[in-house]
């Protein structure tokens, strides 16, 4: 097992990526603290929904931290249930923001009356959908999956099932730490058989389902907790396969929205458009993800407008 040499040992808000090449598996652990616990609180989420954010934030890092350019990687879901709508990006190389759309009526509702199946329970009939957007392109990639499991993190399973990609394994968990939402969780996927250093194809199928294995016997304590570095965890669990792990990726809160981008959107409406849009001269955005707010008069917009005609 190695760790970056003369570099501070990242505890909390991270990627860290890791590989067990006798064992033919690759894999991901996030571990949010600060980060999860700001962004859920931003909103003051009632406890249901800031649990199923929690996971989207953690299976937006750990998904999105495959990208090998510059791009946003979002886990987003949709249904007909109390909890209408949830996004979470990771925009490369680390920054992170969530949010969640949800009837209180419903969700109260649910609450009061929730059975063995969480998410059909909150979500009701939907979809989950995972994006990758490169800067600077036009290009895009969408994957997307019925919401079925009991959790995110299996309807994303589902998906690389389906799917003719890897075989992946996920683990994910979120809880209040002396009163603070952290978060955790872990991804195993298995390289094909000519990409490992496995002797044969059955220690090549061993692999695979002893890392499994050990990915079932990670709590939801070693997972959220801060007291067990992820190097300790990862070599707790995978040391018989030889683990090595790589350079750490650091995790913030940070949201893409800016004044720049809303005044170039507003720039491209009609003068007509704009004053519809106003409200005793000015106009107002907000952003859903991280409440910032953006007032702009229609003075300034017009000025913008002539100065870069």
């Amino acid at each position: 097992m190695s760790e970056p040499q003369n570099k501070p040992i990242l505890v909390d808000n991270l990627i860290q990526p890791f590989q067990m090449a006798e064992a033919g598996v690759r894999g991901r652990l996030v571990r949010l603290g600060d980060v999860v616990d700001t962004i859920l609180n931003r909103h003051d989420y009632p406890e249901p929904v800031a649990r199923f954010l929690g996971e989207t934030l953690v299976l937006a890092a750990i998904l999105g931290g495959a990208l090998k350019f510059d791009g946003i990687f979002t886990v987003q879901t949709k249904g007909d249930g109390a909890i209408s709508m949830m996004a979470a990006d990771m925009t490369t190389p680390g920054d992170l923001r969530g949010y969640a759309a949800f009837d209180p009526d419903k969700l109260a509702a649910v609450a009061a009356g929730a059975n063995g199946d969480p998410v059909k329970s909150y979500f009701g009939k939907g979809y989950a959908a995972f994006t990758i957007d490169t800067r600077d392109t036009d290009h895009r990639y969408q994957g997307i999956v019925e919401l079925e499991g009991t959790n995110l993190a299996e309807c994303m399973e589902n998906y690389f099932t389906r799917s003719e990609q890897l075989e992946t394994a996920l683990k994910v968990a979120v809880d209040r730490v002396d009163g603070k939402w952290r978060a955790g969780g872990i991804m195993v996927q298995r390289l094909p058989f000519e990409a490992s250093k496995c002797g044969d194809q059955e220690e090549y199928e061993d692999g695979w389902r002893n890392a499994k294995a050990l990915l079932g016997t990670v709590t939801v304590e070693e997972l959220t907790g801060a007291r067990q570095k992820t190097s300790e965890l990862l070599y707790k669990l995978f040391h018989e396969d030889g683990v090595w792990l790589y350079d750490p990726q650091p995790l913030q809160d940070q949201c893409s929205c800016s004044g720049k981008r809303v005044i170039a959107t507003l720039k491209t409406f009609a003068a007509a458009d704009l004053a519809d849009m106003a409200d005793d001269g000015v106009i107002t955005a907000d952003c859903q993800f991280c409440n910032t707010q953006y007032r702009y008069a229609l003075d300034d917009i017009e000025a913008e407008k002539n100065a870069a005609s």
